[in-house]
């Protein structure tokens, strides 16, 4: 049975002034790691530009926490990050959420190595493979620039934007069901490498078309006048 018990934080900052519910923002992640440990860990990745996929985001996330215990990192910034913020403490889940504002290199790879698995932004290719490379399963839209990275080899779940159910079952299929994550984890390096070495194969065949017609004398171009 799912366990849901409700739990509760506290930083050393102490309460939050003005009955404002705030989430522990930019945490020392020395700290963090323990509870990083102790619950499951969705990690979403910004920036969060846009609306719908934030009221999404909260969405999901506020039924995921009804049936089961866990956390989500918002890393990186963005306008839409504070919707987030807001429609979860509106549904009163907001000690479960954490900003993260844009650490450095190795610390995004540690959160990477932390997390169940990940939410990328909408449409954001380069971070999307940068995760796959990671070999952490995604939750992703249903965006072309996505799907043919994920499905192909399962790298990971994709939802409908504006299903909020769909997003939300994906993420509690993922975090209840360990084999299917782990497999969808190694599948993820194997989807990036590939992916990789197909763009490289296409950069290397243009720059050699290119160069073959920089190179090449046009017939005639030396005949007498």
């Amino acid at each position: 049975m799912p366990d849901t018990q409700s739990h509760s934080r506290t930083t050393e900052a102490g309460p939050p002034p003005h009955d404002q519910h705030r989430p522990l923002d930019q945490p020392n992640l020395d700290q963090l790691r323990a509870e990083l440990a102790a619950l499951p860990t969705i990690v979403a990745l910004g920036p969060f530009d846009d609306p719908e996929h934030a009221e999404q985001l909260a969405a999901a996330f506020t039924v995921v926490r009804q049936v089961r215990e866990a956390q989500l990192l918002l890393v990186g910034t963005g306008a839409q990050r504070e919707t987030v913020v807001r429609r979860a403490a509106a549904d009163n889940v907001e000690t479960d959420v954490h900003l993260i504002e844009d650490p450095p290199r190795q610390q995004w790879t540690d959160l990477l190595a932390a997390a169940d698995f990940v939410v990328p932004s909408i449409s954001d290719v380069t971070t999307l493979l940068d995760v796959l490379a990671a070999g952490r399963a995604v939750v992703t839209a249903e965006h072309p620039a996505t799907v043919g990275l994920v499905l192909p080899t399962s790298a990971g779940l994709v939802y409908r934007r504006g299903d909020v159910y769909g997003m939300a079952l994906a993420m509690l299929r993922l975090l209840t069901t360990p084999e299917l994550r782990n497999g969808m984890a190694a599948r993820a390096r194997d989807a990036a490498t590939r992916s990789r070495a197909q763009t490289e194969t296409r950069y290397r065949r243009m720059s050699s078309a290119q160069a073959d017609r920089r190179f090449t004398i046009p017939r005639g171009s030396h005949e007498p006048n």
